[in-house]
């Protein structure tokens, strides 16, 4: 059965957990991907460290592992942030783009306060950025697929009020424009010179 598409912050709606689910888990093996082959290019063809967030500034022993490791749990992380803020929440996508955006953006700040050369922070950064973004990007999308409207009892429990025919169209058949008053097709009325049935010739 397939449901109206709409958007994740227009009201009642039900969210479907397995798809959800689904989708965070797929998000988390290309967030993987991408550290990978961040890692990759950051320490084989530049020959630079990747640096931890720590004050100390040091590098990150075997990144090739912990990097992956950590954008898997980030996303998986993500996607049960989004779950409660569907569940929740009356605007959970402008929540969670907020809330995730925030510790991104605190992460790079740690990056760049360490110790350590500039060149080795821009490298740190732009792999951390590209995987918050790919993250939020994903799982956005994702969300948008994993609800569907609440058909028990109108939107939510409540009765309709008419806001699924306002935005995306009505279900009401098209009125024959042929038709009188009370839906009687004119053409097919006989006129009768007499006026109303049964009276006489003035």
């Amino acid at each position: 059965m397939s449901y109206p598409q709409r958007s994740w912050d227009d009201g009642d709606v039900e969210v479907l957990g397995k798809r959800l689910w689904a989708g965070g888990v797929a998000t988390a093996i290309v967030a993987a991907g991408i550290a990978i082959v961040g890692v990759l290019i950051i320490s084989n063809v530049f020959e630079l460290g990747i640096q931890t967030a720590e004050r100390s500034g040091a590098l990150v022993d075997n990144a090739m592992t912990i990097i992956p490791v950590c954008a898997v749990i980030a996303a998986l992380a993500g996607t049960a942030l989004l779950h409660l803020l569907l569940l929740t929440t009356p605007r959970p996508a402008t929540f969670f783009s907020a809330i995730v955006l925030l510790v991104l953006v605190v992460l790079l700040l740690q990056v760049f306060l360490a110790r350590g050369g500039i060149i080795d922070h821009i490298a740190t950064a732009v792999l951390y950025a590209a995987i918050g973004l790919a993250i939020i990007s994903m799982l956005s999308g994702v969300s948008r697929t994993a609800v569907r409207p609440v058909s028990a009892g109108g939107w939510g429990g409540r009765q309709y009020d008419g806001r699924y025919d306002q935005r995306y169209g009505s279900y009401e058949q098209p009125r024959d424009p042929y038709a009188g008053p009370y839906g009687q097709d004119e053409r097919t009325t006989r006129y009768d010179p007499r006026g109303q049935q049964g009276g006489r010739w003035g």
